[in-house]
C-alpha cells in the first residue's frame, strides 16, 4: 500500500502576504498564521529536515504546494528567493528517495487573481490567466516533480467561498456555489490537459456524507442538493462528464459526515467514525471503477486522548489495505501529517502525527507500521 503525505503551504509557512487568505485576516475573519509550523532553523533547512522524518515513518509520496501567490505576488512579477528555495526542497524531497507531486492550488489563491479579478469566475481568468500559470509551473517546475496535483479540494473550497462564508470573498449564495464548482472544475480540466504527457496527474476531492435532518421533510432537499453539488459533481465530471480520462488518479479526502437542517446549516453527523468513511471510501471506488483511488485523511476530528487517535489510524490503515484487494485502493496518504496553521481554527488543532516541536506522537507509529509496498 502506498503511504504519502501532504504539506500545505499556508500550514507549514504561515500565509503568503500576496494570498487571498492574507487580506481575510487583516479584515478580522480569520487569525493571523504567523511562521506556520515554526518556528524552526530556516525555511529550507526545516523543509528538509520535515521531509527526512516523514521518510523515517515509511512516507514514500509527498505532495508539496507550488503556492501561487509565493511564487507571483503580483502579476507576472515573480519572486526569484522564493523560486530558488522551493526548487531546493523539491529537490532535497526527491534526494530522500520520495515521490514527489506538485500541488498548484491548496487552499489559496493570489489576492490580484481572486479578490481583484474575480478569480476562475471570469472568463479572463480561466481561459488566459490560470493556463498560463500552469504552463509557467511546468516549464519551471516539470523536472522536479513526479506528479500534479491542479487544485486540492476545489470543490470544498468553492463551497467555503461562495456558501458558508468561510474563505473571501465570503458569499452565502447557493448559485454563486454552483457556478463556482463549475468555475473550479474547468479549471482543473484546464489544468489537466495542460498538465497530461508530462508527469501523471491527479485530481484531489472531497468525499463527505450529507443526509438530511431526520423528519424534516424540509431538510431533505436541502440535502440532496448538497449532496449533488459536493460530491456528485466531481465523480460525474470524472466517469462521464468533461473531465472523464482526465486525471491518472483521484485522491479522496475522507471528511467526517454532516447533517443539514430545514434552513440549510450543516451539523455534525451523529454516526461519523471511520467506519463511515470507509464506506464512503468503498462506494467513490466503486463508481469510480478502474481509476485508482488513493484515500486521505487526518486526525482533526479525533478526540485526542489515550488510544483513540492511534486505534482510529490503524482502523483506516487496515481497512483501505482491505479494500485494495478487491477495489482499485491504491494507498493511504496522511493529510496535515505536522501541527501547523489551520485557516480559521489558527493554531487550536493538533491533527499532526509529528508536533510544531517535531516530536511524534504515539500515531506516528501506526502509520510507520503501515506496508508501505503495493502487491
Amino acid at each position: 500500500m502506498e503511504i504519502g503525505a501532504v504539506l500545505t503551504s499556508t500550514e507549514m509557512d504561515g500565509c503568503a502576504p500576496a494570498a487571498d487568505w492574507s487580506r481575510w485576516i487583516l479584515q478580522g475573519r480569520a487569525p493571523h498564521s504567523g511562521a506556520g509550523s515554526g518556528p524552526g532553523p530556516g525555511p529550507e533547512l526545516q523543509a528538509a529536515e520535515d521531509v527526512a522524518q516523514l521518510a523515517s515513518l515509511g512516507v514514500s509520496n509527498v505532495a508539496l504546494t507550488l503556492e501561487w501567490a509565493r511564487l507571483e505576488p503580483r502579476p507576472r512579477r515573480y519572486d526569484t528567493q522564493k523560486i530558488e528555495r522551493l526548487t531546493n526542497t523539491l529537490n532535497d524531497a526527491r534526494s530522500k528517495g520520495l515521490t514527489v507531486w506538485g500541488c498548484l492550488v491548496d487552499g489559496t489563491l493570489p489576492g490580484w487573481f481572486h479578490d481583484d479579478d474575480g478569480g476562475f469566475g471570469d472568463d479572463h481568468n480561466q481561459n488566459l490567466v490560470w493556463p498560463r500559470h500552469v504552463d509557467w509551473i511546468g516549464e519551471h517546475f516539470g523536472d522536479l516533480v513526479d506528479g500534479w496535483i491542479p487544485q486540492r479540494e476545489p470543490i470544498r473550497w468553492a463551497l467555503r467561498r461562495f456558501l458558508l462564508a468561510k474563505a473571501p470573498p465570503g458569499s452565502t449564495n447557493s448559485a454563486a456555489a454552483t457556478k463556482g464548482v463549475d468555475d473550479a472544475l474547468k479549471a482543473d480540466g484546464q489544468a489537466s490537459r495542460l498538465l497530461a504527457g508530462t508527469q501523471p496527474v491527479a485530481a484531489f476531492h472531497t468525499v463527505r456524507r450529507v443526509d438530511g435532518l431526520v423528519d424534516n421533510i424540509k431538510a431533505a432537499p436541502k440535502a440532496r442538493w448538497l449532496r449533488a453539488l459536493m460530491n456528485d459533481s466531481w465523480q460525474r465530471a470524472v466517469t462521464e462528464g468533461d473531465l472523464r480520462e482526465s486525471f491518472d488518479r483521484v485522491i479522496v479526502q475522507l471528511r467526517s459526515g454532516i447533517v443539514v437542517d430545514a434552513d440549510g446549516q450543516w451539523l455534525p453527523h451523529p454516526a461519523s467514525g471511520p467506519e463511515m468513511a470507509i464506506a464512503d471510501l468503498r462506494a467513490v471506488s466503486e463508481t469510480l471503477a478502474t481509476t485508482p483511488i488513493v484515500a486521505a485523511g487526518d486526525l482533526a476530528d479525533v478526540k485526542d486522548s489515550g488510544r483513540s487517535r492511534p486505534d482510529h489510524l490503524r482502523y483506516l490503515l487496515d481497512h483501505v489495505a482491505e479494500a485494495g484487494r478487491d477495489l482499485n485502493v491504491i494507498g493511504w496518504w496522511q493529510t496535515s501529517p505536522i501541527d501547523g496553521y489551520h485557516w480559521e481554527r489558527g493554531f487550536e488543532l493538533h491533527p499532526g502525527l509529528i508536533d510544531r516541536s517535531r516530536n511524534e506522537s504515539p500515531t506516528a507509529e501506526i502509520l510507520k507500521s503501515a506496508k508501505p509496498d503495493v502487491d
